[in-house]
């Protein structure tokens, strides 16, 4: 059942740990734990809402695929959180700042703290985890981006899953490197990290 919660959070954030410096986690497998409770919708409501964001992100004609990845997640997360729509112009700025935030927590995590995960630990990892999510949103989601649920996982999204297992290893030492067990100091001293280098 947790298992299923972090592949529920992630899949409705797409933005995961990048917007951990809003969020209030409250245990280390799930960042935005508890963030959509009570937002339940049904498979054919969640595959309106995720068609009419990737349709979204496709009018914007952004050339580079992988940033157009990470507008889809800004707008995504957007719409799900907030239920608004973000500009092209906000969807950018947001989704370059995520997207550098990802790129500068994970070079910090593997050259900084010697934390990473191997292609077969991921692989591992995804198939016993978020290949298995029975989520409405989840089949919703791939099935907007004309992906399976597979494709989703360890191509489209593996950069998140990988973010989220890295994370995973990297707790326990911050824990020891800030000497406290308190779970948002932790998240917030790694923040100020990654939002240092990024200047």
């Amino acid at each position: 059942m947790k298992k299923n919660i972090i592949i529920f959070i992630i899949v409705c954030s797409l933005t995961l740990l990048t917007a951990c410096q809003e969020q209030k986690e409250t245990n280390e497998a799930g960042p935005l734990d508890g963030l959509f409770a009570g937002s339940e919708l049904s498979y054919e409501e969640y595959k309106f809402i995720m068609e009419y964001i990737v349709d979204r992100a496709k009018e914007m004609e952004i050339e580079n695929k992988e940033l157009e990845k990470w507008v889809i997640r800004a707008i995504g997360d957007e719409r799900l959180m907030n239920k608004r729509d973000l500009t092209k112009e906000e969807a950018l700025e947001e989704a370059e700042y995520n997207q550098k935030y990802y790129e500068t927590f994970m070079s910090i995590a593997e050259n900084k703290y010697n934390v990473s995960v191997t292609e077969e630990e991921l692989d591992t990892w995804i198939s016993e985890g978020p290949d298995q999510s029975d989520i409405p949103q989840h089949k919703a989601y791939a099935e907007a981006l004309s992906l399976t649920i597979k494709e989703l996982n360890h191509n489209y999204d593996r950069d998140l899953y990988e973010q989220t297992m890295v994370m995973e290893k990297l707790q326990p030492l911050l824990h020891e490197k800030y000497d406290t067990a308190d779970v948002d100091e932790v998240r917030n001293e790694l923040n100020k990290e990654v939002e240092e280098q990024m200047k």
